[in-house]
């Protein structure tokens, strides 16, 4: 730091000129460092949803129109159940269950309906085929 009065150089931190004796100003301090710029709020990672959890659920509510799709929502449901036990991270517990009761419920219901028209043509058959 050199004094402003006489130019002599002095220690850095000196308050006074070692040679005429005048104040010397307040030694100046670097510029704060830059700060970051800031970057956007990190996100959570995008959750993912079993896509077996999906194809159960969808297999499900068709099933109730296409009787034959009941055995994949079934299976479909048991996979994304596995699927999402397995990795805490995967989403979609909800619907693979659904889907896999979906599924059952389907399954009876169409078994009920084959039972019930079966016996309605085997009591149609005894009582007036001859």
């Amino acid at each position: 730091m050199y004094c402003p009065k006489c130019g002599q150089p002095n220690p850095d931190g000196s308050s006074f000129c070692n040679k005429c004796g005048a104040a010397l100003p307040p030694p100046v301090s670097p510029p704060p460092p830059a700060a970051p710029a800031l970057s956007p709020p990190s996100q959570p990672a995008a959750e993912r949803t079993s896509s077996m959890a999906l194809a159960a659920l969808v297999l499900g509510i068709i099933g109730f129109f296409l009787n034959f799709l009941a055995i994949p929502a079934i299976i479909f449901g048991a996979l994304g159940l596995s699927e999402t036990n397995k990795n805490p991270a995967l989403k979609g517990r909800g619907m693979a269950m659904a889907g896999l009761v979906l599924g059952v419920i389907v399954l009876i219901m169409w078994v009920i309906i084959f039972i019930t028209v079966g016996s309605a043509f085997w009591w149609y058959r005894r009582h007036f085929m001859w």
